[in-house]
């Protein structure tokens, strides 16, 4: 393992060498990965991921250590520790573009890892981060108090035996929602959920401690080949409680399509639309809030441009005993988990409801079976735990629901099939103001102008809240100088992302070591035109905001100066570039459709929510999709959990 080690911290502090430079107060310049140890922590990482990606790793590690590295590059034949620090830079250089696609996922494994580490993480026996004084971030957590009223969960001893009227699995948009629903109307509701619960207060807003804690994989989660990294809730409240608090109605030319094509006439129905209603008026939805620098950039631009553009309704409500300014401030921390009670996620709304009318939680529990016999659900079992039930409502999410459901004898041919992500690819621009991306209410513009690019599928253009750790994870890497400097300057960074309602779907499997979700995803061609041309849209629109210089995230990052080039010629070296999977970083934070509903027999569920295999046994979480919900999907699948929660009572 030293052997292993030495080689990883070779490559690493290639991405992230040490500079000299005259005026360095801080040691930022001189500082590299190896000193924040980064190879350490990318070792710890990598043994929360599972167990498909643990052999990929072991296999990379043993790569770079061997002399065999050599022959991946047509350099010396000498593992990476054995390499002169240019050398380990044109091993980079050739990974980055590499004809080989398992060498260009190494070379993207390796620059995230290490970019959200030294510049995301606080070593051990630190404050801070030693490089934030020099990018002008702080954490903004001197306002935390402790959370005045707790859910009470439940712990059952190991072994034990319960029992209640509706198993619901799953606690996030869809499962709060059910086991709201149905413990009002009288039902004895048991919410099992495998991620943990934190308390407002426990969320102390460090990116690798609640990436660690409340996502899927620590965040690390890809599909099988490495192309798309993508962002899940793991934990109380699932996505509700690392989302962006986009609160976007299913858009209507879906629902069209979703009862017209998919036969699930319920869509089109007066009854759906108060669901959205219901959950509009709880999650305090709105959409009066300031926005942040680089939203507004966004919107000015839209209107110059005269794009289609407006304010994203947002499940946020500022508490009282925070000054306003404060709380401000305060929403761009909650995709980490939010510590002030200002995003009305499930843990702030249904789940409480959920406990008023007597539900219990249990956490921590991750549920291995769901128990059917003679063709009907009748509990479940997992952590030691059996669980006898009347009904069983699965809302584990478009990954997990799948996978349990496979795990538990299903077979409809379809289950696991048909997952939509919203594939997303960035692009980012400095400005001269600063901008302080990580201030102020998270996603709050929205341009619609190219939804409908071809019939209902297009792409939609918004801004990501940013923080020093993932917005290095998804920068563009062209040298270690250049990426220290952009770094370092992101706090007049404005980024855009290009959500793509993708057509053609990928798949969820059993991972056969693991019994986790295996991702196999593929961008379509179809589906990367509109994601290109988003891109192009979005560096117009930098462009129209007076941007100093806009960057195409690329392995071969692209960039554009305003006053020393043309921009037609930008663009033609965007649209020249290869899109191929992992020679640019592709990101999905919306998983859905591998359950799908629909009123034939290809679908494994019914309109009702219950599986056409087994009775009793109902789905309700974005699995559901027919196909992707073109928008954010927290409201699509509050609405669809109200709506099944009809039927299962």
């Amino acid at each position: 393992m030293n052997r292993r080690l030495s080689a990883l911290s070779a490559l690493c502090d290639a991405f992230i060498p040490a500079i000299s430079k005259t005026d360095d107060p801080d040691g930022y310049w001189a500082r590299k990965a190896s000193d924040v140890q980064a190879p350490e922590r990318i070792l710890e990482l990598l043994a929360g991921v599972k167990a498909e990606d643990k052999v990929q790793f072991d296999q990379l590690l043993f790569l770079i250590s061997s002399p065999l590295l050599g022959l991946t590059w047509f350099g010396p034949l000498k593992p990476a520790d054995r390499l002169t620090p240019s050398q380990c830079t044109d091993l980079l250089r050739h990974w980055a573009e590499s004809p080989l696609p398992q060498l260009r996922n190494a070379f993207n494994v390796l620059r995230k890892l290490t970019a959200l580490i030294f510049f995301g993480d606080i070593p051990a026996g630190a404050s801070v981060n030693p490089n934030w004084k020099t990018i002008g971030y702080q954490l903004f957590n001197s306002y935390v108090q402790p959370d005045p009223a707790p859910l009470p969960v439940f712990r059952p001893q190991p072994g034990a035996t319960l029992d209640c009227d509706v198993l619901v699995i799953g606690s996030g948009a869809g499962g709060s929602i059910v086991a709201a629903e149905l413990a009002a109307a009288g039902c004895d509701v048991l919410i099992v959920e495998k991620g943990d619960y934190a308390p407002t207060h426990a969320f102390n807003q460090q990116e690798l401690p609640m990436l660690r804690r409340h996502f899927e994989s620590g965040g690390l989660l890809t599909s099988q080949d490495g192309a798309v990294t993508v962002l899940a809730g793991s934990t109380l409240g699932g996505g509700t409680t690392i989302n962006w608090a986009g609160a976007l109605r299913t858009p209507d030319y879906v629902l069209e399509e979703w009862a017209r094509e998919h036969d699930n006439p319920h869509f089109l129905e007066p009854a759906y639309e108060k669901g959205f209603d219901m959950v509009e008026h709880r999650n305090s939805v709105g959409a009066g809030f300031q926005h942040d620098i680089q939203n507004q950039l966004l919107l000015d631009a839209a209107a110059t441009m005269g794009y289609r553009a407006g304010a994203i309704p947002m499940n946020m409500r500022f508490p009282e005993n925070l000054p306003q300014d404060v709380a401000w401030k305060a929403a761009g921390y909650s995709c980490y988990g939010d510590a002030y009670g200002i995003k009305q996620g499930a843990v702030q709304t249904f789940l409480p409801d959920a406990v008023a009318h007597g539900a219990r939680i249990l956490p921590n529990i991750d549920i291995q079976r769901i128990i059917v016999k003679n063709g009907e659900a009748v509990g479940a079992e997992g952590a030691g735990l059996r669980i006898h039930a009347r009904r069983v409502v699965a809302a584990a999410g478009a990954l997990h629901t799948p996978v349990l459901l496979l795990k538990s004898g299903l077979t409809h041919p379809h289950i696991g099939r048909n997952l939509y992500l919203h594939p997303v690819a960035a692009v980012g621009a400095f400005y001269q103001q600063e901008t302080q991306p990580w201030y102020g209410p998270m996603m709050s513009v929205i341009v619609r102008e190219f939804e409908r690019l071809d019939r209902n599928w297009g792409v939609r253009i918004e801004c990501p809240p940013l923080h020093p750790g993932l917005a290095a994870f998804a920068m563009g890497w062209d040298g270690g100088e250049r990426f220290k400097a952009d770094l370092m300057d992101i706090s007049h960074l404005g980024v855009h992302i290009c959500l793509t309602r993708d057509r053609f779907g990928g798949k969820v499997s059993v991972g056969k070591r693991s019994g986790q979700p295996v991702i196999h995803y593929r961008l379509n061609d179809y589906d990367k035109q509109h994601l290109l041309r988003g891109m192009l849209e979005s560096v117009r629109l930098h462009h129209a905001a007076g941007a100093e210089r806009i960057s195409v995230m690329h392995n071969q990052p692209v960039h554009f100066s305003p006053d020393k080039g043309r921009l037609e010629a930008f663009l033609k070296e965007i649209r020249a570039k290869n899109w191929g999977a992992n020679h640019f970083s592709l990101f999905s934070a919306h998983q859905m459709g591998t359950c799908r509903m629909g009123g034939r027999k290809d679908y494994p569920v019914k309109p009702d929510g219950e599986t056409r295999e087994v009775r009793n046994l109902f789905v309700a979480d974005a699995s559901l999709f027919p196909s992707a919900s073109g928008a954010n999907p927290m409201l699509s699948i509050q609405a669809l959990a109200c709506w099944v929660a009809r039927q299962v009572g």
